[in-house]
């Protein structure tokens, strides 16, 4: 249990810190509202992919 914890504690900073680098990445060619988008566009599709690996059970 702990350990499903932390893994996906790191997870999500591992897609945070992808995201954060690619948002300052395009922010610098195409301006800062452009580098927001594409992160945000990061985590949505890190959420989708991790949804579709391990679909969630409604107990």
């Amino acid at each position: 249990m702990l350990r499903d914890g932390v893994t996906l504690g790191l997870d999500v900073l591992g897609l945070l810190l992808v995201a954060a680098g690619v948002g300052v990445a395009v922010a610098a060619l195409a301006g800062t509202g452009a580098g927001m988008i594409v992160a945000g566009v990061v985590v949505l599709a890190g959420r989708w992919w991790a949804d579709r690996r391990n679909p969630r059970v409604e107990p």
